[in-house]
């Protein structure tokens, strides 16, 4: 037993080494200017430091709303952005219903990906005998190049609602950083893939200052993986969350923030949420059904790391 524990520890340990390694050979080869974010965008006083230097620094941003062409006309601007502000989370944002079965629809007719693998492709309904075939269990399965691909997504990134929530709440034009959508699959998970797949608390370091949209496609209940945002932690982490970067224990979570600030959100498909993800924030793993999600992000700055494009020469269909 404890050798088998000991094993597991060491594993973990060499993964996050792996991962930090990584992260840093990806910023300096791709981008500096992202992982120097990286480093510093975790602290409060650099994320006000660096938006008060930038261009757009002190000039509030505001855009028209055409009403007619937005699929959120209930939505109010200036009440979301106040609550975001505060609490880091909006609810309320949902996707009309003809919407949702268009965007299901592609997902099921389209290739995605397992465990996000430009070279495990397969469609959804053939995962078993994709796994079979691959010899490896897919925790989530991932799509490419989506507003290319499904023109409802292309809509959202460029709903003039979303647009101007954004818009307001950074305080500079929004920038479209990328989407993602994904299947989060039901069943047993070891550790190892419920942190590789986001099911443990974590805080996201995309920018200095940063918005996105989640909406459920499925429906979603506690057996099915809901989203679970710890309301109010973007303005609030404890200095050992802010010097060591990692995946979070639920306990650890609790006993800081309060049981009664972990919002737990279930809802139909088509449910949506707007989330500052530098709040403290995880996936729960699904037990009994598959869960697709979507995300649109938007930021002050692109820095061309997180969007979902990939080149059809490096994606393969699982033969």
């Amino acid at each position: 037993m404890l050798i088998s524990l000991s094993r597991s520890y060491l594993e973990r340990f060499f993964i996050k080494i792996h991962n930090c390694f990584y992260e840093n050979y990806k910023g300096l080869t791709k981008n500096p200017r992202w992982l120097l974010m990286r480093k510093i965008a975790r602290f409060k006083i650099m994320q006000k430091l660096m938006i008060y230097l930038s261009p757009s620094a002190n000039k509030s941003y505001v855009l028209g709303i055409n009403e007619k062409n937005t699929y959120f006309p209930d939505v109010n601007v200036d009440a979301a952005v106040n609550i975001l502000k505060t609490e880091g989370l909006y609810l309320g944002i949902n996707l009309p219903q003809d919407m949702v079965k268009e965007i299901v629809a592609f997902a099921k007719s389209t290739t995605c990906y397992g465990n996000r693998k430009p070279s495990l492709g397969f469609h959804y309904h053939q995962k078993q005998q994709a796994q079979q075939k691959s010899g490896k269990k897919f925790v989530v399965g991932g799509y490419f190049n989506t507003a290319l691909l499904c023109p409802a997504i292309k809509k959202l990134q460029n709903d003039p609602k979303l647009l101007a929530i954004a818009a307001k709440y950074l305080e500079a034009k929004p920038v479209h950083q990328g989407n993602l959508m994904w299947w989060s699959f039901a069943g047993e998970k070891t550790h190892d893939q419920q942190s590789q797949a986001a099911q443990f608390f974590h805080y996201d370091l995309d920018d200095y200052r940063f918005l996105k949209f989640f909406f459920y496609l499925t429906d979603v209940n506690e057996q099915s993986g809901p989203h679970v945002c710890v309301r109010g932690s973007h303005q609030k982490k404890k200095l050992s969350h802010l010097l060591v970067r990692k995946r979070e224990t639920d306990q650890d979570i609790i006993d800081y923030y309060g049981i009664e600030s972990l919002v737990n959100i279930c809802g139909k498909a088509g449910s949506g949420f707007a989330e500052d993800p530098f709040c403290f924030h995880k996936g729960n793993t699904p037990t009994h059904q598959d869960r697709l999600i979507l995300q649109i992000e938007f930021a002050r700055t692109d820095y061309g790391m997180q969007h979902d494009l990939r080149p059809t020469s490096i994606l393969k269909y699982i033969q």
